[in-house]
């Protein structure tokens, strides 16, 4: 057992004289050295009960077990030594701040050590003559070592020395060593009162140890485990709670899809959605390709059960997901009912509207609804709901409002679903649910959300686990590999030259830029902005072309008639934010030009760079960076370089970027790993996934076998909090 030391930093006393009994579910406040103050400051960490400080793991790991001497120090590294105190002296400063420095030795030199703020009781124990172990980072001052604010140990093989130490996130407020110790503490005193929620035939299938070994050795690792195993979570302990982490995700979001399975839905006859797709697709301009034909035959088999279709069909930039959309729903009119699209922008949705009406010749029966439409068209769109016309309803949030009502809306489509939130989504679905009057079951509308942003198969299987899932890989006859050429600021005047015999040629192109103005840079003043960029590309170099202005702050006229204008080609050049990200297609334009492109995340840069190749003509992207433009940042932009495949991007992404890029709106919560890894643990996913879905079958309530009782019991308490937050309808 480790040496308990006297700490020199006086923690917070309890509110209370009383003594209190505490177990791993008492409020953190109770815990010996904690009290209302600090417990206060873990709150806003999410950390409220011992159990909740006990979960809140290291991010990674010191050696403390070796001692250097002063002969060996290098500045720059860590190191711990064990010195001797030679004297110690209090100075001060210009701003009448005092240091304290203590001159310490052992039999290789002598160094400083140096306190701006020391912890109080500590300078008083710093008598000299005494033996200490220090721990920090190594610096040189006037040619002699120095370590600014070391930890200070007066004994070998405690908390803080003598051992592989955890290392935490920092919480202000709360020191790390005193983290360190309360956590210490609260193993000592609580760890036997951890309840164990795993079936024991999983942990003996993959040789995982008790969850009381597993925290207790990730907090303070024994001389047994390798630091390099435990820094790269390659330990037993590590895998135990990257495991349970993904078993009980996973079994969330898999319930999830067998409980929308047993709900009821409108079941569409194959036969007349097969005739009704094959009817439309004659009138396209363009032979669908064999992934849009599987995609789409797919679809039409899950409207034909009674139960709900929960479909993500994802698909690379360009790839023709909206004509699958627009095929399936015409097998949904076909047969009677209605069907809605919902879009994130008012630019999306008219150009979805337009696109259904031209490919078409109106034998889709669709209209429109955005923010914009006149109040007697949205009472003749109502009308027309309410009769029960067999109609397509494209548009954006305007969908959501409490007037529009539906007869039988049994199709949903959501386009760009990320940028979606989880109520939104669940608002929309909620105005299709009716009651049947024959059989009196409540009825559920079948449900398709589409993306442009291919979503990797790990995030894949967790935060859109509730999903069936179809892919478009193959890029429709015609589209050509786009050349994308990172631009460093000593090249841009050789861009500018090539952009400009394109523009020669009558060709358009984009200037994408972070900010629409220079007033939200908040400190990041290098930030180039649209508004003034607009200016300068109109003014100094393509003075002898129209350069239009485009931004999420316009006015929605103002962004139309800008729109219409670059379609129409009398804006040459179109300066603007992301807010042309998704969906706007004008096949003249041929270049695509991403202002500080280090700044943004890849699929991000791959969606842009979408927004051109959309004709037989050849197309270009270029990536302009900045000074600041660094080594990672290359290897990410070098990603673009080499390939348009937005499958392979979006893996690369998630490597780099994490989740985040690709869940929208979805909450930083909704992936609640504090231990898993996406990219690292994909093999335990794995594993957890196929074991929910084992647990599903033979015991989906955990209610038959008394050794998944535990798991039920922490399901009941505390696991289905997050469920709501999870669901993608």
């Amino acid at each position: 057992m480790l040496q308990k030391e006297k700490s020199p930093t006086r923690l917070a006393n309890s509110t209370t004289s009383k003594k209190i009994t505490t177990n791993i579910d008492t409020p953190i406040q109770y815990l010996k050295g904690v009290g209302p103050r600090i417990a206060s400051i873990f709150a806003t960490k999410n950390i409220h009960t011992i159990k909740d400080l006990l979960f809140y793991f290291p991010r990674t790991y010191e050696d403390r077990s070796q001692f250097k001497t002063i002969s060996q120090l290098d500045a720059g590294a860590k190191a711990t030594l064990k010195l001797n105190i030679l004297s110690k002296r209090r100075f001060s400063m210009r701003n009448r701040k005092s240091i304290l420095e203590v001159r310490c030795s052992d039999q290789t030199g002598t160094m400083s050590l140096k306190w701006f703020y020391s912890p109080k009781g500590l300078e008083s124990q710093l008598t000299p003559g005494k033996n200490i172990i220090i721990s920090g980072t190594v610096k040189k001052y006037l040619s002699r070592h120095e370590i600014i604010h070391p930890e200070v140990s007066f004994k070998e093989n405690t908390v803080d020395s003598g051992r592989v130490i955890p290392v935490y996130s920092e919480i202000e407020g709360i020191s790390t060593r005193q983290l360190r110790k309360m956590i210490f503490f609260a193993l000592e005193n609580h760890k036997k009162t951890l309840k164990e929620d795993l079936p024991l035939h999983l942990l003996k299938k993959h040789c995982l140890p008790a969850l009381e070994q597993a925290i207790e050795t990730i907090h303070f690792p024994s001389k047994e485990i390798s630091l390099d195993d435990i820094a790269t979570f390659n330990t037993p302990q590590q895998h135990r709670l990257i495991y349970e982490e993904f078993l009980k995700f996973e079994y969330i979001v898999l319930k999830q899809r067998l409980h929308m399975e047993k709900k009821f839905s409108t079941s569409f006859s194959m036969d007349q959605s097969l005739k009704s797709y094959q009817s439309l697709a004659k009138l396209l301009p363009f032979e669908l390709t064999d992934d849009q034909k599987k995609s789409i035959t797919t679809i039409i088999e899950d409207l034909s059960f009674s139960h709900p279709m929960n479909r993500l069909i994802q698909g690379d930039v360009g790839s023709g997901k909206t004509a699958v959309a627009f095929l399936t729903a015409s097998a949904v009119l076909a047969q009677g009912n209605q069907a809605a699209f919902m879009a994130p922008t008012e630019i999306l949705a008219e150009q979805h509207y337009k696109n259904a009406c031209n490919l078409f010749s109106n034998k889709l029966n669709v209209c429109l609804l955005t923010g914009k439409t006149s109040t007697p068209e949205r009472q003749g769109i109502q009308n027309r709901l309410n009769r029960g016309e067999p109609l397509l309803l494209i548009g954006t949030h305007a969908l959501l409002e409490d007037p529009v009502v539906f007869k039988s809306l049994d199709y949903i489509l959501i386009d760009e679903q990320q940028r979606f939130g989880v109520e939104q989504r669940r608002t929309l679905r909620n105005k299709g649910i009716r009651k049947d009057l024959i059989n009196h079951k409540e009825i559920h509308p079948h449900t398709l959300v589409l993306t442009a942003t291919p979503i990797p198969r790990t995030l894949a299987l967790t935060a859109y686990g509730d999903l069936s899932i179809s892919s478009i890989k193959q890029r429709p006859p015609g589209r050509k590999f786009i050349p994308t050429k990172v631009i460093r600021p000593k090249q841009k005047k050789s861009a500018f030259e090539h952009i400009r015999k394109q523009l020669q040629k009558g060709q358009q192109a984009y200037f994408i830029y972070p900010l629409v103005n220079e007033s939200e840079a908040e400190g990041f003043t290098s930030l180039k902005s649209a508004i003034k960029e607009s200016e300068h590309l109109s003014n100094v170099i393509f003075p002898e072309f129209k350069v239009g202005l485009l931004h999420g702050k316009m006015k929605p006229d103002e962004k139309q008639k800008i729109m219409e204008e670059f379609k129409n080609n009398t804006i040459q050049v179109l300066v603007s934010t992301t807010v042309i990200e998704v969906g706007v297609d004008v096949p003249n334009a041929t270049v695509m030009v991403i202002e500080h492109a280090e700044r943004f995340g890849l699929s991000q840069l791959h969606q842009l760079r979408g927004r051109v190749g959309r004709s037989e003509l050849e197309s270009y992207c270029f990536l302009f960076t900045s000074n600041q433009f660094n080594e990672i940042s290359e290897q990410r932009l070098c990603t673009l370089e080499k390939t348009n495949d937005g499958f392979e991007i979006a893996e690369a992404d998630l490597k780099i970027r994490g989740p985040g890029e690709f869940l929208g709106k979805r909450q930083s919560g909704s992936l609640p790993f504090q231990m898993a890894n996406l990219v690292r643990d994909r093999h335990w996913l794995m594993k957890a996934r196929e074991d929910a879905l084992a647990l599903l079958k033979k015991d989906p309530e955990l209610k038959t076998f008394p050794e998944n009782f535990p798991l039920a019991r922490y399901f009941a308490q505390e696991g289905n909090l997050m469920s709501d937050i999870l669901k993608t309808s």
